[in-house]
């Protein structure tokens, strides 16, 4: 399908979601930097642990919020959110104000609307695509997600040192224009209704999925999976600030010398896991031909966790970039597995309220990385590398009752 042939709507988000995913991926790994060299690496990991919370919460009201009253009110609260909160971030990094404790209020502000308005943006997605076209309609997403992600990677490890408060003015800027754009040009797409359902009703909906034990063991491994992957912005990205303020040459190849810092190389870093999901993800079922899945998920997870380990304790860029490579490589093994999982479990009656409980995945997965920044500031490289291995030993055991029902349901 072309992009002519969708909806004003969903094209109008694709554009601001994009806007939105790159300013958020140059903000969120600078903010643990950020706040642990103003307070200290445990009370950083503390600090976004608490805004994490508060996003979890906004976006559980959220969903109740888009199916009660409309998904336009939501998103409209989530835009302009952010332009506020990118606002009042670059004034209180600012040399006349000066205020990392005004910076973090600021920042939870903008966690708190952006995932408010997570589940509207979802709800009209399926609002306005028929069926035949969401495949097209989510793969054109998944794509500008990615390129949201290496634009931003790089954009925040090259301009950090020094332009701080001029990159949060622009963001503010950027955010303000996609704000006022869809004040202007969004509008309501959720279907008509007898009877709106009342707030209560809909909260207890998330209940339903709560009961579902063998769900939860797959909702449970995500989670971890994601702690383990969000420590590349976490405790990986402030180690290799902390140990490498200044620029230095990481590689020389002839008269070619490469200088960074040690945010330069979390930007070099993230940027390469991106491009490389982007090239690879095409090719992902070559990569295990052959390999049932729990033998392919137990590979992917050992894969992404040597690649982790060798992050937290790495101090040559080759050897980094290689480390990329390997646990991307881990990542493309693991994910397609747990979407079939996820589908399996999933019924459809129940579908929306299960979606949002599993989304809480990515929140679980910010805690955890939360925490691993603060343990970071306690235990040597090799301890925390320890914990990582830990943690991919309790994602495999939450998968196991998964991955065993997946192959009776297979066999049958």
């Amino acid at each position: 399908m072309r992009l002519g042939e969708l909806h004003p709507n969903l094209r109008l988000r694709i554009t601001v979601a994009f806007v939105e995913r790159t300013l958020n991926t140059i903000i969120t790994p600078l903010m643990a930097i950020y706040l642990a060299s103003e307070v200290g690496a445990v009370r950083a990991g503390l600090l976004v642990g608490a805004a994490v919370v508060l996003a979890v919460v906004a976006s559980l009201l959220g969903g109740p919020v888009a199916d009660g009253r409309g998904r336009r009110l939501p998103l409209l609260v989530g835009t302009s959110g952010t332009a506020v909160a990118f606002l009042g971030m670059a004034a209180a990094s600012s040399p006349w104000w000066g205020s990392a404790v005004a910076v973090f209020a600021f920042y939870v502000l903008n966690n708190v609307v952006s995932n408010f308005a997570l589940p509207a943006n979802e709800a009209m997605i399926v609002d306005v695509t028929p069926v035949r076209h969401r495949k097209a309609v989510y793969t054109i997403q998944y794509w500008t997600v990615n390129a949201a992600l290496a634009v931003g990677a790089l954009v925040a490890s090259f301009l950090y040192s020094g332009y701080f408060t001029a990159m949060l003015t622009v963001a503010a800027a950027v955010a303000g224009v996609a704000a006022l754009v869809s004040l202007r040009y969004l509008t309501e797409t959720m279907p008509e209704a007898d009877g709106r359902p009342r707030f209560g009703e809909l909260l207890r909906g998330y209940a339903d999925a709560l009961r579902d034990r063998l769900f939860l063991r797959l909702v449970a491994g995500m989670t971890l999976w994601l702690g383990l992957e969000t420590q590349l912005v976490g405790y990986i990205g402030v180690r290799l600030a902390q140990s490498y303020p200044q620029r230095r040459e990481w590689l020389a190849l002839g008269p070619w010398h490469v200088h960074l810092n040690g945010v330069e190389v979390l930007g070099v870093l993230r940027a390469e896991n991106t491009l490389l999901i982007v090239a690879l993800a095409a090719f992902s079922g070559r990569l295990a031909r052959g390999l049932a899945d729990r033998p392919r998920v137990y590979l992917g997870i050992a894969l992404f966790t040597t690649g982790t380990v060798v992050l937290a304790l790495g101090a040559d860029l080759v050897v980094l970039m290689t480390a990329v490579l390997v646990l991307t490589i881990g990542e493309l093994l693991h994910i397609p597995v747990m979407q079939a999982m996820l589908a399996g479990l999933v019924p459809e009656h129940a579908r929306t309220r299960y979606m949002a409980v599993f989304k809480l995945d990515i929140q679980g997965g910010l805690l955890i990385s939360a925490a691993g920044i603060s343990a970071g500031a306690v235990l040597p490289p090799w301890g925390m590398a320890v914990a990582f291995c830990a943690l991919a030993a309790l994602i495999v055991t939450s998968y196991r009752p998964v991955l065993a029902r997946q192959a009776v349901v297979s066999s049958t």
